[in-house]
């Protein structure tokens, strides 16, 4: 079988496959992007290739490969093409859309091409940087060094190569618009606080800092996609299917959401949201990050202890559910979405899109994993929303409450290796905890103080010990009138009846 390359889509004629227009391939490079993953390529690359297909963008990507690791050899031996297999569920219909991508003009390594990554960089034509580093990505290193080849760090490269691009082209060509996509809050700032820290440390000049401080732009960005990666189950169907052999081929959800947060004027260099796709401009982000964090993470956060508890393994079969499935969606609508600030028939199309995405048979999204340090995340996707809607309603939500309790249930733990900790589902069956190990002595040490069945007055007791660690932060719920008492009561039926029929009895 033929392997993806430039010289084999002439040869390719499937009405299923969505192909690069020819004329895209040989368009000049804007964009220098860090990181060969899956997610850049599955969201960024192919965004920009939707835009090329119709005029606008009118760029390609040169790609870093900043590891040891990755795929530029693949890449290249592809000539920068790709294919990307967008599924999900549509109008309640499953779709699927295959995409060839041709925005990557080509890979290099900076370990052993960083001569070559300095010439790219002086190429006027380029405006825009991008990168998925990791969230560990954007810190220094105590090994970074100005004129190492290349510098250790990410911002470590970044201010190097703002450094030659000045001085090779001057300030007022030489700008940049930098985009992170790294899952953390405030990305752009912090690698712009990053770079400049640098700088001072690499003792560059005043004009040049100076420069880097008001003439380049450090957006914040928000990115929500899921992307599964490579389909190797499926391969070889999905081969004799297209009739050629992709390794770089990644499969994607069809939804994407990419809220940019700069100066106005980025959206005309980056018009990526006048062809139809979901990208966001923005002078403020923290409203979209609001409405993720409470809706699409919370909703997995509020719901994933009860529904594992319960017996189920997925989130499709969670959200399909008769009865768990009712619960999320009453949970969201009636507690969580008038907690949001904003456009409310936007919020509400956000969380219809959320509950969607949560059916897309072809994504399996195990509920153990994203039980995963729930402590974190309870702290910062469900604490806030019961607070906002005490404050707004003067009411307890009672479903985000039964949340809590089905956390404390969760971390029930029954049985404790010294390395790891376990608790057992309403069914008896044995299931691992894992989060913060201070967290999980905690909750031993807690849950440890009672034997047998419970009261509901030790329920009580247990709840506010449990919830009074400084990590859960916890402190503005449990002086709540009455709502560590309606969560001890919740947590008594979760232990007597069981998840079901205490999410069935809920008032």
């Amino acid at each position: 079988m033929h392997k993806l390359t430039r010289n084999l889509l002439k040869s390719i004629h499937s009405d299923e496959i969505i192909l690069p227009d020819e004329e895209t391939l040989n368009l000049p490079v804007k964009v220098l992007q860090f990181g060969t993953g899956n997610f850049l390529r599955a969201f960024v690359d192919s965004l920009l290739q939707i835009a090329n297909n119709k005029g606008l963008f009118n760029g390609r990507v040169v790609v870093i490969q900043s590891t040891s690791e990755g795929r530029a050899d693949l890449l290249n031996e592809a000539n920068g093409l790709f294919t990307h297999i967008a599924r999900g569920i549509y109008k309640g219909q499953p779709k699927e859309e295959i995409r060839i991508v041709g925005t990557i003009d080509k890979v290099l390594k900076s370990n052993d091409e960083w001569d070559k990554v300095l010439r790219v960089i002086k190429d006027p034509n380029i405006g825009i940087v991008v990168s998925n580093t990791t969230e560990a990505g954007i810190s220094i290193s105590p090994d970074d060094r100005f004129d190492d080849d290349p510098p250790c760090s990410f911002p470590a490269k970044v201010t190097r190569l703002l450094y030659e691009r000045y001085k090779a082209l001057g300030k007022d060509k030489a700008k940049l618009i930098f985009i992170p996509c790294e899952l953390i809050d405030r990305n752009g700032d912090i690698l712009k606080q990053c770079v400049l820290k640098l700088c001072h440390i690499f003792g560059l000049e005043r004009e040049f800092i100076d420069w880097v401080s008001t003439e380049c732009i450090f957006c914040c960005s928000l990115v929500d996609r899921i992307v599964t990666g490579y389909p190797k189950d499926e391969i070889e169907d999905l081969e004799k299917r297209l009739g050629y052999e992709d390794k770089n081929l990644v499969v994607s959800e069809l939804f994407h959401l990419w809220v940019i947060e700069g100066p106005s004027y980025v959206k005309e260099i980056l018009p990526l949201d006048r062809v139809g796709l979901n990208v966001v401009f923005t002078d403020d982000i923290a409203p979209y990050r609001t409405r993720k964090v409470r809706i699409l993470n919370g909703g997995h956060t509020s719901t994933v202890t009860l529904a594992y508890l319960a017996g189920l393994n997925y989130v499709k079969e969670m959200v399909e559910h008769p009865i768990i499935g009712k619960y999320l969606k009453d949970l969201l609508f009636e507690e969580v979405v008038p907690t949001i600030p904003g456009d409310r028939s936007e919020i509400m199309e956000f969380t219809h899109e959320v509950l969607e995405r949560f059916k897309n048979p072809f994504i399996k999204h195990a509920l153990i994993d994203i039980t995963l340090n729930s402590t974190s995340k309870l702290t910062v996707r469900i604490l806030p929303s019961i607070i906002d809607f005490y404050s707004m309603r003067k009411k307890l939500p009672n479903r985000l409450l039964l949340s809590i309790a089905g956390y404390l249930r969760f971390y029930k733990i029954t049985r404790a290796d010294g390395k790891a900790f376990f608790g057992r589902r309403d069914n008896g069956e044995e299931y691992p905890i894992r989060d913060d190990r201070e967290i999980l002595e905690h909750m031993k040490n807690t849950w440890g103080k009672y034997d047998g069945s419970l009261t509901l007055d030790q329920c009580l007791s247990l709840t506010k010990e449990a919830l009074s660690h400084p990590k859960l932060e916890a402190q503005h719920l449990l002086e709540m009138p009455s709502a560590a008492e309606k969560i001890a009561t919740y947590l008594h039926n979760l232990l007597t009846k069981g998840a079901i029929s205490t999410i069935l009895d809920i008032d």
